[in-house]
């Protein structure tokens, strides 16, 4: 691991142990694997993470050993071993830390199930308090490795597309798309995919979340490919829509629905800036979408948060005015158009908020394009 990486770790420690005292805790208990690989640099599969003012452990167990040592070498390892399991090496830990009592937990991850164990183990007077949230505040903020591992997942996801493009064209399934990008990701250097790649053709074009099945490309389909790559434990998010066809095979109503939702979206990415609100920016493409008579037919939030996880947190949406940007945050920006029985459209950009402004990460072209006519 790099020192460029060792010290962002400790930033992130140091501001998670301010959000700590500020909620006046002892010590916070993480569960969420994603925020422990954040916090910690560790990539194993499962883990406990201890943080107090004075120490940090992670609890895990033998598979991970060595790993755990390797990768979070700020941190106390402690194996699960027996019976009790990560349980019993989280009680024994609290046990003989006395003056650990106001445990902050992730309510937001911890099932019922999971705190009555807790709760039942807990050695007297150690009270656990629900403090969701501490991480994932972090978590919005990327620094310049996170970007730049950012940047990386959209490179592979791109590239992969470029690839396979040629299989936009009659007679492909969707699902024989799907597999073949989701391929292309994988021989590119993704570690996984980001999420299951929707490809959706056609009238099922008109569900923003389809799964990809095996109707296949057809003369006049609008198909719409929403992908992405995890690389380094990041994430890409991007969707583009292609008509399949010639240009001559394409109505007007093809055109007006895509020009409407290509420039909703580029007045919202020019409205980005630090300061504004998540509901500010996602009203703007709202506004223009409903301008051109397709107010009810956009029927999801404009965008959100990217990195660790493809759904970050927070993001562009009618619920969103306490969600204030920051240098530093990574947005998708994801308009549409759905109709019933025709078909539908989205274009998405993953979209890095600037001290000025924001710069766009993603790069493949986004008008209209008409393939395989």
């Amino acid at each position: 691991m790099s020192v460029m990486t060792q010290d962002a770790l400790a930033d992130r420690l140091d501001s998670l142990r301010m959000a700590i005292a500020a909620r006046e805790l002892d010590a916070l208990l993480l569960i969420d694997m994603t925020n422990i690989g954040y916090l910690t640099g560790f990539t194993g599969s499962a883990a406990y993470v201890l943080v107090s003012q004075d120490e940090a452990i992670v609890i895990t167990d033998g598979r991970y050993a060595i790993r755990v040592r390797e990768e979070a070498p700020k941190f106390t390892p402690v194996i699960a071993a027996g019976s009790g399991g990560y349980p019993g090496a989280l009680q024994e830990a609290l046990t003989s830390r006395p003056l650990l009592r106001k445990v902050g937990f992730e309510a937001d991850h911890m099932t019922v199930a999971q705190w009555e164990r807790f709760g039942k183990d807990l050695p007297e007077g150690v009270a656990l308090i629900a403090a969701s949230g501490l991480v994932e505040e972090l978590r919005l903020t990327k620094d310049a490795g996170e970007i730049a591992k950012t940047r990386r997942a959209i490179e592979v996801a791109q590239t992969a597309f470029l690839s396979v493009k040629h299989l936009l064209r009659p007679g492909v399934s969707e699902r024989e798309y799907a597999a073949e990008l989701d391929f292309a990701m994988r021989k590119g250097g993704a570690q996984q995919t980001a999420f299951e790649t929707i490809v959706a053709s056609g009238p099922q074009s008109a569900h923003p979340h389809h799964s990809p099945n095996a109707r296949v490309f057809e003369i006049g389909d609008f198909i719409t490919i929403d992908w992405g790559a995890e690389v380094d434990s990041y994430c890409s998010d991007i969707t583009r829509t292609v008509f399949i066809g010639s240009d001559a095979d394409a109505t007007p109503k093809h055109h007006e629905v895509y020009e409407t939702v290509l420039e909703a979206q580029r007045l919202a990415i020019a409205a980005i800036a630090p300061g504004k609100n998540g509901q500010e920016i996602d009203a703007v493409a709202r506004e223009h979408i409903a301008s051109r008579g397709y107010g009810e037919a956009f029927a999801h939030s404009l965008g959100h948060s990217l990195g660790r996880k493809v759904h970050d947190g927070p993001g562009f949406s009618t619920r969103g005015a306490d969600f204030i940007l920051r240098p530093g945050m990574i947005m998708t920006v994801e308009p549409g158009i759905y109709l019933e029985g025709w078909g539908g459209l989205r274009i998405e950009e993953d979209v890095l908020v600037t001290e000025d402004g924001c710069e766009t990460l993603t790069s493949l072209p986004n008008g209209f394009e008409a393939l395989g006519g």
